[in-house]
């Protein structure tokens, strides 16, 4: 009703119903938007709506405990567990105040056993929740991957899957446990997103790893939010330092209903024996094997009370110093005799120390960069205590950059490209300005993933009925207000050439263009926030349609008349733009981008294997909430920006006189007026209302005649040119430009001789003033044209980037299957998307554009300006993604020596050495104490 009666309103003003046409269509999509934007901010995170059968769940729990299973064997045989055999790790019931009221927990009171029989010990408790402890190396963690490894050995459908969660990562405070158990379980193995299902079904086993790593505020807030989200019966092992736990639960409650074992420190004897066996043979007396450490372990027996013995001894109790030992001594040629350097080593603080200080080099002893490699591991190790946690993520490296670098690194990188290309050109200002907005924008709304991430208040445990306003958005249309208060600031006060241009300026200075720049940039970071490309740089592990084969013919059918259509429109629309050639190679080109994002499917050449029960969700869902994003991102801006651009213009407007300022205003008999200015333009305005302006000084011309017309051109070269025309003279005096009242095209030419001809391009070289004046129309006319423009390309922006957005989740939706997750592989996943994903955008937003850009209510000075914005994009949508950030994190920190120019190869290598340890698409160290000793080493 309110939109009917503006629209009645404005066209009882005009007193023409069809001038409100354009008006009316922005306020049809403007209340259409309004209903998507009122859905968006009520909707829900919730799954995809199909019932959780128990067939259904078997099989996606068979599919996790395979990817679980797959994960933990290699990383259990690259910490060379196997090799020969774990250390024999034993346990005891802990001290009866750290654990639950027995009649809570029930079962045996003694639990006390060894590495291998843990999974039974585990299940002798009847509330099957286990709290281990140990000092720090003392193989929790070990014990930990272990029992899940045994489990998944004998597991059987209906049987919870046990999965390893390092809590590290969580924030208690933030986040509920099943929301972090969800997003670390579709991190950690890609395609399982439907983690919470399982979760929601007590499918899942916790192995929850390290209670102790979070920080010392959160610990008892951990251990509350355990207890009161856990059902009764819910089984849980947790594992954390003997120390924290009693201050734990000191401060807060015990685990409720877990019975508590300590880990025991291993004895001299199997320690010994666990070195002697792992260590390369020598040849001893009469061809005996022996080994570096038996004249050690000789010592040790024979005086077991010398200061240094005895600290030896004592750290030799510890699994984790067992381990370096081995790597130190037992696979190098270094004798182990200085451990019983007493001069060296005053102590076991020492001894351990000197062990963790010597990993890293007999780690890397036959490397080629064996010297930097402890400075480049010294360096990570710094980098993650500043952060305060233990996953050294390869997308996360940016966060080392500095400030400017961490928050705009691609967007600098290719925003110095376009400058140094612009510089050549001669025309820096405007690519400056343009790389400005985006970095502006950018800035602006990188601050979270409110768009991209609708369940983000869901996921931490916020209500999500409530209306929320994103603040990006607010941000965004702070920013495009000024911006469009400066462009109307410079803007012309008429429609040039018929039409309203919003780039036309007058005589105001750089202003006006640079405003404009922003203002398109600024529109070019709002397209990014709607494909999710500002805020947290997650890598993409979700594979694209084109990365496997398309069984349905239906669907390869489809895939060719993309690219066809593509081709086609692109080539049938540009013909009305450029030249038919030009045209075709477009077409070409866009088919050709379109064809690389679909042919992998269409040929079945995929580049990964054919995966059975895939599961692609419904492309109607997957392109609403981009779209109605995109609608509100788009229209907001849109009406900010033409808001304050029109009113700033329609103030102007009022405020302008009828007469340039200065000009002195006389009147003829017949009721007209004119003035004349100090530069000696004349103005004028006959009683019918057209309007003329007379040159201050005689115009060389001709006038040429044809098809009964009489046309005017100026300059030397027109009469050259007039000598070999029949129906062609010259004139010389001078002239008048005439533009009757209510036209703005049909500009009439007054020659010295009394006749009129029709203008061919004098209008285009009238100073900006007198343009101004010439084609000044109405205040309230510029203020609907401007108002007009700015939400028909605001909308028209949302639209391609909506469309865009939701074609390109569509096509990334996960498949049905889990696969164990690794850091090198999500590199490659994450810039094959990338790239593809670039070309999607470009392809679908500029063949979408062509279309939409006919229907809006935009004039053809204008209709381009979307279709410009939105090319830098596909380039962006590559940079921001989390490969294109690694490129900075190269070139920045590589280039200044901190890290290797091949970086992930020596993560990798890391790994494989034993250095780093690798969870999920993530690395850790091996060890705390080794991170620490590392991050200690650098700032000394």
């Amino acid at each position: 009703m309110l939109v009917t009666g503006l629209v009645l309103f404005v066209a009882g003003a005009n007193g023409d119903l069809y001038e409100t046409s354009g008006l009316t269509s922005v306020l049809g999509l403007a209340v259409s938007v309004t209903g998507l934007a009122v859905s968006r901010m009520r909707e829900r995170a919730t799954g995809d709506g199909r019932p959780a059968s128990d067939e259904r769940l078997d099989r996606l729990a068979r599919q996790l405990a395979d990817a679980v299973g797959e994960q933990w064997t290699e990383e259990w045989r690259l910490r060379r567990l196997q090799d020969p055999e774990p250390m024999p790790v034993r346990w005891t019931r802990a001290e009866a105040w750290l654990a639950d009221h027995q009649e809570n927990i029930g079962g045996p009171a003694d639990l006390s056993d060894r590495l291998g029989n843990f999974t039974a010990v585990v299940d002798r408790v009847p509330s099957r929740r286990l709290v281990v402890l140990g000092g720090p190396g003392g193989g929790k963690t070990v014990l930990a991957v272990r029992y899940a490894l045994d489990a998944l050995e004998r597991w059987q459908p209906g049987a919870p899957v046990p999965v390893v969660f390092p809590l590290a990562a969580w924030q208690p405070d933030r986040e509920t446990l099943s929301a972090w158990m969800a997003a670390h379980i579709a991190q950690t193995y890609p395609g399982a997103t439907w983690g919470g299902e399982l979760l929601a079904a007590e499918r899942i086993l916790p192995v929850l790893d390290g209670l102790d790593e979070l920080a010392a505020p959160l610990r008892a807030h951990a251990v509350r939010r355990l207890n009161a989200e856990l059902d009764p019966g819910s089984p849980v092992v947790l594992t954390c330092r003997t120390q924290v736990y009693g201050e734990v639960v000191e401060a807060g409650d015990v685990f409720t209903s877990a019975a508590v074992v300590e880990l025991q420190p291993l004895s001299f004897e199997e320690a010994s024996r666990y070195l002697v066996r792992t260590a390369r043979p020598l040849r001893g007396s009469d061809g005996q094997r022996s080994t570096c450490w038996d004249p050690v372990l000789t010592r040790l027996r024979e005086h077991p009370g010398g200061p240094c013995a005895a600290a030896l001894r004592q750290v030799l109790g510890t699994p984790l110093m067992v381990a370096m030992a081995r790597t130190v001594y037992g696979d190098t040629g270094a004798d182990p005799m200085e451990l019983l350097d007493g001069g060296r080593f005053s102590g076991p603080e020492a001894l351990e120390q000197h062990l963790l200080d010597a990993f890293v080099p007999a780690a890397f002893g036959d490397a080629p960069d064996a010297d930097r490699a402890g400075h480049w591991l010294r360096f990570l190790a710094r980098h993650l205590e500043r952060r305060r946690t233990r996953d050294l993520a390869w997308w996360e490296l940016r966060l080392a950059l500095p400030w400017l670098l961490r928050r705009l690194g691609p967007v600098l990188l290719l925003g110095c490209v376009a400058t140094a290309v612009a510089v050549g050109m001669g025309e820096p200002t405007t690519p400056l300005a343009f790389v400005a907005g985006v970095c502006t924008g950018h800035v602006v709304l990188s601050r979270g993933r409110t768009w991209a991430e609708p369940g983000r208040a869901a996921r931490s445990g916020q209500p999500a009925g409530r209306w929320r306003i994103p603040r990006e958005l607010v941000l965004s249309v702070a920013v495009a207000a000024p911006l469009g208060v400066a462009v109307g600031s410079a803007g012309s006060l008429g429609f040039a050439w018929g039409d309203f241009n919003p780039i036309h300026f007058n005589a105001g200075g750089r202003l006006g263009p640079v405003a404009a720049a922003m203002a398109a940039g600024l529109a070019t970071a709002t397209m990014l926030a709607v494909l999710g490309l500002a805020g947290d740089v997650r890598p993409s592990t979700m594979p694209l349609l084109g990365r496997q084969r398309l069984r349905s013919p239906v669907l390869r059918v489809l895939s060719v008349a993309a690219v066809l259509l593509a081709a086609f429109v692109v080539f049938a629309f540009g013909t009305e733009f450029v030249s038919e050639p030009v045209s075709l190679a477009i077409g070409a080109l866009a088919g050709l981008l379109v064809a690389l994002a679909v042919w992998p499917g269409v040929t079945g050449r995929a580049a990964a294997p054919v995966i059975r029960r895939e599961r692609r969700r419904r492309p109607g869902p997957a392109l609403l909430r981009p779209l109605s994003v995109g609608l509100l991102g788009g229209l907001c801006l849109g009406a900010a920006f033409g808001l304050a651009h029109a009113s700033t213009l329609g103030a102007r407007a009022s405020m302008n006189a009828d007469f340039p300022s200065g000009a002195v205003v006389h009147r003829t008999a017949d009721g007209g007026t004119y003035a004349l200015t100090t530069g000696g333009w004349h103005y004028g305005r006959h009683p019918d209302g057209t309007r003329f302006v007379r040159t201050p000084g005689p115009v060389l011309g001709v006038v040429s005649t044809w098809d009964g017309g009489s046309y005017a051109r100026f300059g030397a070269d027109e009469l050259r040119d007039c000598d070999q025309e029949p129906d062609c003279t010259t004139f010389y005096g001078p002239v008048e430009l005439h533009l009757s009242r209510g036209s703005y095209t049909n500009v009439r030419v007054g020659l010295p001789n009394g006749a009129f001809a029709d203008d061919t391009e004098l209008q285009n070289e009238l100073p900006p003033r007198v343009e101004d004046w010439l084609y000044a129309v109405p205040p309230r006319r510029l203020f609907e044209a401007a108002l007009t423009f700015g939400l028909a390309f605001g909308l028209s922006i949302g639209v391609i980037t909506g469309v865009a957005a939701g074609v390109h989740r569509w096509m990334a939706t996960p498949v049905d299957i889990a696969r164990a997750s690794s850091p090198l592989a999500g590199l490659r996943s994450d810039r094959a998307t990338a790239v593809t994903r670039g070309i999607v955008v470009m392809a679908f937003g500029t063949t979408l554009g062509v279309f939409l850009l006919r229907w809006l209510p935009m004039s053809e000075n204008s209709m381009g300006l979307p279709m410009v914005v939105w090319l830098p994009v596909g380039l962006l949508a590559i940079a921001l993604s989390a490969w294109g950030w690694l490129l900075v994190v190269r070139l920045w920190l590589c280039g200044t020596g901190r890290l290797p120019w091949r970086l992930m190869a020596f993560l990798d290598e890391a790994h494989r050495r034993g250095v780093l340890r690798q969870a999920g698409a993530v690395y850790q160290f091996r060890h705390a104490r080794l991170q620490e000793q590392l991050a200690a080493a650098d700032r000394t």
